[in-house]
């Protein structure tokens, strides 16, 4: 199963400012509550993991992890999916790349995004499995357009907390001695 997802956001941040904020994973997915366990390990090229919560009535919550790895653009980052060996039903290849341009307010970050999800399925060909298949298939779809729907605003909120600690700073830095 795959899905698509294309967004820009503004930011009252200067392009450089930016372009920190669209490296720094902690801080741009701070809001990503549709992600669990979000993690990123140091090197280089740094490296995200987390799962993506899904929902299926048949078989409760379970979670789909992914890995990327992020590698710094001259305008933003960029994400490749890794795969990896899934300990549960399956697992997801997460890619994209975030752009960041100057704008007359601070800056535009363009965000481009590729899901596959990847879920083990029954090869029973029956009409049992078939219903199954198709039950995974639709958690997963919903999933995804959970992600779809909640990820422009995870990452405008994350992006105006990054805005006012900059404001913050810069009267402080301005109000100095």
């Amino acid at each position: 199963m795959h899905h698509t997802l294309d967004f820009e956001v503004p930011l009252a941040l200067s392009p450089a400012r930016a372009i920190d904020f669209v490296r720094d994973v902690r801080q741009s997915l701070a809001h990503a509550l549709f992600l669990r366990d979000l993690r990123v390990s140091g090197g280089t090229p740094l490296v995200v993991e987390a799962t993506l919560p899904i929902n299926a009535a048949l078989f409760g919550q379970r979670d789909v992890p992914f890995r990327s790895a992020l590698t710094p653009t001259p305008t933003g980052a960029r994400l490749e999916g890794v795969e990896i060996e899934p300990v549960g039903p399956g697992w997801a290849l997460v890619s994209g790349e975030a752009m960041v341009r100057a704008a007359p307010s601070g800056s535009l970050v363009r965000y481009d995004f590729s899901i596959t999800v990847h879920v083990e399925l029954p090869v029973d060909g029956r009409w049992g499995g078939r219903a199954l298949t198709r039950m995974i298939e639709y958690a997963a779809a919903t999933v995804l357009a959970r992600v779809t729907s909640a990820f422009p605003e995870a990452i405008a909120r994350a992006a105006r907390e990054a805005e006012g600690v900059t404001s913050a700073l810069a009267v402080t830095g301005a109000a100095g001695p």
